[in-house]
């Protein structure tokens, strides 16, 4: 994507949710909050768009252009002050330049396994179509989606990398708002994480959830029941996940409007699933072909894995799928955490919600980014203590401790001196440490069509083998991730009706049968993760390297013999 369009559509992307959200509760909450409040909602009318098939090109124009234009409402009341003490907007800007590396890396083209799996599919699918659809063939056929429809606009405008910058617009966001809540040493510890900042540069749904999650316990915190139910209710409509969040503000601020809120953000997106599948947690909860198995894990293996997960999450990463670490100091944010519960409520109730989410973690696929959404929580429980979740007389007691009239205290976040510049400083250096190595590992983006595909062949090393099966069907085994790159379609997966266990064969002539019977072309093999097959006729093999092996199936049994350059000619 070149420089300028990339930058046009990062800041359009800001100025539709400042504006977005200016529309709808005025000028009244801090910018980042209402940024917040901003995407959530255009998330909302996205779907909208989807579920009516107008999600095309001339309705969503409209929608930005009515949102875009709020900004200028926001502008117009720059010199307004933000109740609760709301910070100017100008006192973000040390926080955009921070961003500007990450947004070169944000303009690398998609090689994250999961957005070329199922998400960028799912946006792809949605941009030609114009409506929501239930894609067969993906590992998940239907899921939560507000993040992915917020990615629709930008795909249509300058393809795949675009959906990139959405995530970062929601880190900026998620960082601007915690700079609100807890202040310069929050914002530190959270951008401090190298995780943190590595899925606001690629199409994960992951920084979207945990920018919904801290704006509806920020609300909380300020009795903005109403709108903590509409960001909590929309988290969930993010990811399942939402939901242990919305369930857990739920407990804590038990009032009917909240709850309503909450439910009015998360049953339409509940309610399409339901829909389509009869599953409200689809696929996890009712069998079907697309119920993902996971191996037993004895109860003394769950234990193991809590007590070490500190560690695990921040130096041996290859225990939760080798994501990005944590910062190095969260062991020591969480000590510190602990020791501010035993005698602050806020900070209490923010460690009994990690206890208890941490739990559930036993139980789900150990990946470090399952727990960025408590990232934001922790960094400014510990920062400051700001928490007040219940109007209780405990809470009037600790309220000096949240600063003047509930908001944003400037002093004890923010220490001013040396002393905490350097503690700020120390807190951050993991996330530009990780910011530079990789600038240096990725280089610059690419800013032609031939350096793209030049990234993409040296870093997906199957990418050779599909670019050249064409516009056939092809079948990947151990190549699922392969689906965005296929120029016509692709399909094999653990799970689903094209399920490894129902087609693959260990002969190529068995297998030809049972793919000619799909209606697929080309078989591709990525021998990382699957034994090629025995040829034994039935398919014949076009293309060979180190990485990957793709076979054409035959109408005919002759097998034809690889030539050094790719193609094939017949055997004598």
């Amino acid at each position: 994507m070149p420089l300028l369009l990339g930058t046009v559509v990062f800041a359009a992307i800001l100025l539709a949710a400042a504006g977005a959200g200016t529309l709808v509760a005025g000028s009244r909450f801090p910018l980042a909050l209402r940024s917040a409040l901003g995407l959530a909602v255009l998330a909302h009318a996205l779907f909208v768009l989807g579920l009516l098939g107008w999600l095309r090109p001339a309705p969503i124009i409209a929608l930005y252009v009515i949102a875009i234009g709020g900004a200028a409402a926001a502008h117009g009341c720059r010199n307004v002050p933000a109740p609760e003490g709301g910070r100017r907007s100008t006192s973000y800007l040390p926080l955009l330049a921070f961003f500007v590396p990450l947004f070169l890396l944000a303009l690398h083209p998609p090689l994250a396994f999961d957005e070329t799996l199922y998400h960028l599919p799912f946006i792809r699918a949605a941009a030609e179509s114009g409506r929501l659809q239930f894609l067969t063939g993906n590992r998940f056929p239907v899921f939560p989606q507000l993040h992915e429809l917020l990615c629709v606009p930008p795909f249509l405008v300058g393809g795949d990398v675009a959906t990139h910058l959405v995530s970062l617009a929601e880190l900026v966001i998620l960082s601007a708002l915690v700079y609100e809540w807890g202040g310069a040493l929050a914002t530190a510890l959270l951008l401090g994480s190298p995780i943190v900042l590595y899925f606001g540069t690629v199409l994960y749904v992951d920084t979207a959830l945990a920018l919904f999650v801290a704006a509806g316990f920020y609300c909380l915190d300020r009795e903005h029941d109403a709108l903590a139910g509409f960001f909590l209710g929309s988290a969930c409509s993010v990811k399942y996940l939402g939901g242990f969040f919305a369930a857990a503000a739920l407990v804590i601020r038990r009032r009917m409007k909240y709850a309503l809120w909450c439910l009015a953000a998360a049953l339409p997106t509940t309610l399409w699933i339901f829909a389509y599948t009869r599953d409200p947690l689809f696929p996890f909860v009712r069998d079907s072909l697309w119920r993902i198995h996971f191996a037993p894990v004895s109860l003394g293996a769950r234990i193991v894995r809590t007590l070490t997960l500190l560690w695990n999450v921040t130096f041996a990463r290859q225990h939760v799928n080798f994501q990005p670490p944590v910062t190095p100091l969260l062991i020591g944010i969480v000590i510190a955490l602990i020791a501010i519960a035993r005698r602050d409520l806020r900070a209490r109730i923010v460690a009994i919600l990690c206890a208890a989410y941490v739990i559930v973690f036993a139980f789900l696929p150990q990946d470090t980014r399952y727990l960025v959404p408590l990232l934001p929580l922790i960094c400014v429980a510990v920062a400051q203590r700001l928490w007040r979740p219940l109007p209780s007389a405990v809470a009037r007691r600790n309220a000096p401790l949240a600063g003047k009239a509930g908001g944003a205290a400037e002093g004890s976040g923010t220490h001013k001196g040396d002393g905490a510049s350097a503690i700020r400083w120390i807190a951050i250096a993991p996330g530009v440490f990780y910011i530079a190595y990789r600038l240096v590992v990725m280089g610059l983006p690419p800013v032609n069509d031939a350096q793209r595909d030049a990234e993409l062949r040296t870093r997906v090393p199957e990418y050779a083998a599909v670019v050249r099966a064409g516009d056939d069907r092809v079948y990947a085994c151990g190549g699922e991730q392969l689906k965005y790159y296929a120029r016509g379609s692709l399909i094999g997966d653990e799970n689903g009706p094209f399920a490894y266990g129902r087609i693959l064969a260990p002969d190529t002539a068995t297998l030809a049968e049972r793919l000619r019977a799909i209606g697929v072309q080309s078989f591709l093999v990525a021998k990382r993760a699957c034994k090629p097959p025995r040829p034994n006729g039935g398919m014949e093999l076009v293309y060979e390297d180190a990485s990957a092996q793709l076979w054409r199936v035959m109408a005919s049994t002759r097998p034809r013999a690889p030539d050094s350059s790719g193609t094939s000619q017949p055997l004598p």
